[in-house]
């Protein structure tokens, strides 16, 4: 069994080691404490030949190590060799965001993902272009990852792009495998920015840094469109928000929302929040005493979002597996997939 010292017994090991390395070694022509041929030393004192007693044991609690670094995300899912195979895809991409890899393919044919690494990032393109599966990336993650004591942070936002701006990502942009990079959730809730908003002009910055690096691929923003209202985005392709039962009557929020996209030149990414936007009498709980929408209210207010033509994707809020595990849910959910299977198939990038 391997002898686990305590931090006591390692300092008496280690004292006497320092104390022979402290010792003059024998070089040419020099003396040496270990040779007896010197005089006798002057210092006649006795030596105490009775050893010292052992240290008290060291109590003292060592310090926790340091919290890991949650800015830098240090998954590693090994080498992926890309693969040859040629993604079909059909209509516009439909599917709840955050979906797990091995989801991918089965009922849903789009999602939106987070980059955690270039390794984890190639293995999730891999598994979606063996699936048919479309995805939007999120590279910098959460908004508290995006953001300082002063709000928006856009060198800390450049930073965690950069972690994956040497990857060659043409391939699966022109396959149709990535649909576009999201550049930031809700820059006008003053909660998610320490007080402030991410302006509009912020909002062009990161699309055209974005565009520096991947020119092929889109770019979008999850917000209503009213708040981009009087800037200039040429470098912004679509803007992406979903509806919930409190923006009811959902008439006059397709009415609203849509006419000031289309005023933008932007292409329309809808959805619904189906954890947290269900009426009070939907009869499922959902998180945070919220309800998430029924079978009934999936149809009824997906369907009639699919009936709007300029639609470019469909997501929803988000995936869950006990939530999307329910029979009554997938079946309304695949009738909603069905529609988005019949519109024309399409990207998100601006004409």
């Amino acid at each position: 069994m391997r002898q686990v010292l305590s931090r006591a017994q390692w300092a008496l090991r280690l004292g006497g080691a320092l104390a022979i390395l402290a010792l003059p070694l024998h070089g040419c022509g020099g003396g040496s404490s270990l040779d007896n041929s010197g005089p006798p030393p002057t210092d006649s004192t006795p030596t105490d030949t009775t050893p010292p007693a052992p240290p008290p044991p060291d109590t003292t609690t060592p310090p926790p190590p340091p919290p890991p670094d949650t800015t830098t995300p240090s998954g590693n899912c090994g080498r992926v060799e890309p693969t040859s195979v040629t993604p079909n895809h059909q209509g516009i991409a439909f599917g709840p965001t955050h979906l797990p890899t091995n989801k991918f393919g089965v009922a849903y044919s789009g999602t939106q993902i987070t980059a955690e690494s270039p390794s984890c990032l190639l293995a999730d393109l891999e598994a979606a272009r063996r699936t048919n599966t479309r995805v939007f990336i999120t590279f910098t993650g959460s908004e508290t990852q995006n953001r300082d004591a002063n709000g928006f942070n856009f060198d800390i936002w450049k930073r965690r792009v950069d972690r994956f701006k040497d990857m060659n990502l043409d391939p699966y942009i022109e396959d149709g495998t990535i649909l576009g990079h999201r550049l930031l959730d809700e820059p006008n809730d003053v909660g998610n920015w320490n007080g402030h908003v991410v302006t509009q002009a912020q909002i062009e910055e990161m699309a055209k840094y974005s565009k520096d690096i991947w020119p092929k691929m889109m770019t979008y923003i999850r917000t209503f469109p009213e708040y981009l209202l009087g800037g200039e985005y040429p470098d912004l392709d679509a803007v992406w928000f979903h509806y919930l039962d409190r923006f009811a009557p959902l008439d006059e929020f397709i009415q609203q929302h849509f006419a000031a996209a289309r005023s933008l030149g932007l292409k329309i990414i809808v959805g619904l929040n189906v954890i947290n936007g269900g009426a009070k009498d939907s009869g499922i709980p959902g998180r945070g005493n919220k309800f998430s929408m029924n079978a009934e209210e999936i149809r009824a207010w997906g369907g009639q979002l699919l009936d709007q033509p300029d639609l470019c994707a469909f997501l929803l809020w988000e995936y869950d597996d006990t939530y999307f595990g329910r029979a009554d849910i997938q079946a309304a959910v695949a009738d909603l997939a069905q529609k988005a299977h019949a519109f024309p198939t399409r990207s998100c990038a601006k004409d």
